[in-house]
């Protein structure tokens, strides 16, 4: 099984602990537009995904994703059933819960503190770009956890992008982000469309809804 660790995501891999990972298609998965249908048939293999990193699944943290700008701090202690209303996760730096977003087009973000270890994960697509979510999460890291944005790495997952879609999220993402204080150096951008690629990746508009979600997981190894 592939590690689901892409050169995008080596920055934040690279510090001792870290566990980013984005779960790309499941060939063997039939497709669905029933989405809580697909997720079922997905979570097995997301799960084993965790496992196979030493994280029991138990310890999933996962956003209803309602394409609103609302977050949610998140901990060890709490269930793996969806937390309602929000589209972002947020944990401090000795939380051994993985954050966990879902996506077929839309942008996940991951946003990791330099300093403190503090981790955050956004679901960022056309509605919740507007709304600026990952300016709202930062917002709440600096807040609740003291992280200073100039001390963050963010990295914008494989999302739709023009010409596929009329909206370019990405480009409004990183200017919510510099905005938010987040250093230009420090934004890496996959620079992926999911419209290019539905042998690698799940597209919503590509595949007029009958597709899967990939899963984007920002955790810490147990063993840190």
């Amino acid at each position: 099984m592939s590690t689901y660790a892409p050169a995008y995501l080596e920055r934040l891999n690279a510090v001792e602990g870290n566990l980013a990972r984005f779960i790309t298609r499941i060939p063997e998965v039939a497709v669905s537009t029933n989405r809580n249908e697909i997720i079922e048939a997905l979570t097995p293999h997301h799960e084993q995904v965790l496992i196979d990193n030493g994280i029991a699944p138990k310890l999933l943290r996962r956003a209803q994703q309602v394409h609103g700008n609302k977050v949610a701090l998140v901990g060890d202690i709490g269930c793996s059933f969806p937390i309602e209303g929000v589209d972002a996760l947020y944990c401090g730096g000795k939380a051994d819960c993985c954050l966990g977003i879902y996506v077929a087009d839309c942008a996940a973000v991951w946003i990791y503190d330099t300093v403190g270890g503090c981790r955050g994960l956004a679901h960022s697509g056309k509605l919740g770009t507007q709304q600026n979510i990952v300016g709202e999460l930062l917002k709440a890291m600096r807040k609740n956890l003291g992280v200073t944005p100039s001390e963050c790495i963010a990295v914008i997952s494989p999302c739709i992008r023009p010409p596929h879609y009329e909206v370019d999220i990405v480009t409004a993402i990183k200017s919510q982000l510099a905005e938010a204080g987040i250093r230009e150096e420090n934004v890496i951008d996959s620079g992926l469309n999911t419209a290019e690629d539905t042998e690698t990746f799940y597209s919503y508009r590509v595949e007029k809804g009958n597709t899967g979600r990939m899963l984007a997981l920002f955790g810490r190894k147990p063993e840190a």
